[in-house]
């Protein structure tokens, strides 16, 4: 990947610096505030290829479909197995996105759901920066019946401690699907799905997800109703808002007509330095 490629948008003030690209699955590749950069890139030796690094959008579902196939009105829909045996993470994280406008704070980007997606649409992804965050706004368009998610995989450097919030914890199943069951969180590592709101709609820190690291600060605000941590890998620790839990496609769809759509947030504020 060269720089080439990529979108460079920063705040008034220098402090956060986002670089965008577009060819590689219309995704943040790096987050910097305050000259730290805070997110895993295609460069690090940890980085698998394409899954591995950035901030990218998922959809149009998230997290893994169970034996990567689900039904839908009354017919049985193949996904690649990129988690084996399960599809992970959507169809659109190693597509090439096309950019419809860009300027020193924002970026959009649009793309088809890929050939590996059984119906008709599309979907958009505006990365800006404001007000002392990066916010993300993401979008997918049904251009045909057909269940849909959306969300976000930020691979976030390892902080210094796992993100203070996630309480209400989804069991796994003994494949590693969520189930319904709301569990206590363990103590330790984990790589599951939690219920909660963190809208970030006031200034108590309860509306947030709080990341600390070296020298930066971060709340994680979103309309997200779910949010899976992957915190196991020494290297990174991953805090990912979706629409719904993983395998929704399958077990309790949203569904949109032709013509509709859904939309989300998803924003990392900066604390002041």
């Amino acid at each position: 990947m060269g720089n080439h490629d990529l979108v460079v948008i920063r705040s008034a003030d220098g402090r956060i610096v986002a670089d965008v690209d577009p060819a590689h699955g219309g995704r943040v590749a790096q987050l910097t505030v305050d000259g730290c950069p805070l997110l895993i890139d295609s460069s690090h030796p940890d980085a698998h290829e394409p899954l591995g690094w950035g901030c990218y959008p998922m959809v149009p579902y998230c997290g893994r479909v169970r034996d990567a196939s689900f039904s839908f009105d009354g017919r049985v829909h193949r996904l690649p197995a990129s988690a084996e045996p399960h599809a992970i993470h959507g169809t659109t994280f190693d597509r090439e996105w096309r950019t419809i406008e860009s300027d020193t704070t924002s970026v959009e980007m649009r793309t088809d759901l890929g050939r590996h997606w059984p119906f008709r649409g599309r979907s958009t992804h505006r990365v800006s920066v404001e007000h002392g965050a990066l916010v993300m706004a993401l979008t997918v368009e049904a251009d045909e019946t057909m269940p849909a998610m959306v969300g976000w995989h930020p691979w976030f450097r390892k902080p210094e401690r796992s993100p203070i919030g996630l309480v209400s914890m989804l069991r796994r199943d003994d494949v590693g699907i969520a189930t319904t069951e709301v569990v206590d969180r363990p103590s330790g590592p984990v790589d599951d799905c939690f219920v909660g709101r963190f809208g970030g709609r006031s200034n108590d820190t309860d509306e947030f997800l709080t990341m600390r690291f070296e020298t930066v600060s971060l709340l994680l605000a979103s309309d997200c109703s779910h949010w899976v941590l992957y915190d196991e890998p020494t290297h990174a620790t991953c805090v990912e808002p979706q629409s719904g839990p993983p395998n929704q496609i399958a077990d309790d769809p949203v569904i949109l007509g032709a013509g509709e759509s859904l939309s989300r947030w998803f924003r990392i504020g900066v604390l002041p330095s």
